[in-house]
């Protein structure tokens, strides 16, 4: 990491996570479809039917909406100079 080189197998590890969450969602969806069947709401099991698009959709807005991040070490220089400062007290003592 040092290198800046990835992790040899991070696309391995991304496809198993995805794998696992798409696992764990499917057992939580038969269980919630179970839930719903037994209350027989129709609103319910609407929702129950709908939830992971919406969860997407939320997802997709906020991603859209959030603005991006900016590193706080950029805003001022004020804080930039006090940083240097301790920095070089450290490194010479």
């Amino acid at each position: 990491m040092a290198n800046g080189s990835h992790y040899p197998f991070w696309t391995h590890d991304t496809v198993a996570a995805a794998v696992l969450a798409g696992v764990g969602t499917a057992s939580f969806q038969s269980k919630l479809d179970a839930w719903a069947t037994k209350l027989n709401v129709p609103v319910i099991t609407a929702l129950v039917d709908g939830w992971p698009m919406l969860l997407i959709f939320a997802g997709l807005i906020l991603l859209l909406i959030h603005p991006v991040a900016e590193p706080s070490f950029g805003k001022s220089d004020s804080a930039g100079k006090s940083t240097e400062i301790s920095h070089e007290s450290q490194s010479q003592a």
